[in-house]
């Protein structure tokens, strides 16, 4: 399989992705933003892919310690190239797996991810094996993702997500059925009067019942990217209100 390398944030990330097949999109960099995490926290990066989500919460967190896990061998390959061209080797540790049987040693503070949501039959498939799994529920689902942080997040651990928002339904579902509570919740809007596509959303693990809207993240207003939207795709980290 033939690779290609993309310089994003102002050169500092250096992300390998396959030239045919699945490729990271703009709501994984709205997730590490939106996800906030400015302590020394240990993170696992569930469907790693190739890494993006991982380094940005690394280079713009504060020492960090993060699993980026990830089962497909392609992406897997991605990952570590990622890894080793970003310089991220001392924060990032890569492990091909399933999160179906994966069974870390220890528990984490913060989990992340950015999840297939479409079922087999519900569109149109992908030839593309790996962007077939990335986008559809062949290899994981919502409900293993719960479950795994159900075992391995400790008690009050936060689990971060973006989801389609037509499917949001499914995430509720799962969260409660684990026993995860929805603590916030922000849509992600392409213009004035356009409904979200995306929502992006944490969780917390035995929390009460208590939930904040966030304000939408606006990317354009009558056709002109927001200032917010610039900044949040520079780097330029602004703390979502919380």
């Amino acid at each position: 399989m033939n690779f290609n390398h993309d310089k994003i944030i102002n050169n500092e990330i250096i992300v390998c992705q396959p030239i045919d097949g699945f490729r990271f999109s703009s709501d994984s960099i709205y997730l590490a933003w939106f996800a906030n995490l400015t302590k020394s926290l240990k993170i696992v990066d569930i469907g790693s892919g190739s890494g993006i989500i991982s380094a940005l919460l690394t280079i713009f967190g504060s020492s960090n310690i993060i699993d980026a896990v990830e089962l497909q061998p392609e992406m897997f390959t991605c990952l570590n190239k990622t890894i080793q061209f970003s310089g991220l080797e001392d924060s990032i540790s890569p492990i091909n797996a399933d999160i179906k049987t994966f069974e870390p040693e220890y528990k984490y503070d913060i989990a992340i991810c950015n999840p297939p949501y479409k079922k087999l039959g519900t569109g149109r498939e992908p030839k593309n094996k790996i962007d077939l799994n990335a986008r559809f529920t062949t290899t994981m689902s919502v409900d293993d993702v719960f479950s795994f942080c159900k075992s391995y997040l400790t008690n009050s651990g936060k689990l971060f997500l973006s989801y389609d928002a037509e499917m949001v339904a499914d995430l509720f579902e799962a969260g409660l059925k684990y026993g995860f509570e929805p603590k916030r919740l922000m849509p992600i809007c392409n213009d004035l009067g356009m409904k979200p596509k995306i929502l992006l959303m944490e969780f917390r693990k035995g929390a009460g019942r208590e939930m904040i809207f966030e304000p939408p993240l606006f990317q354009n207003i009558n056709g002109v990217q927001t200032e917010l939207d610039k900044n949040i795709m520079q780097g330029k980290w602004i703390e979502p209100t919380n």
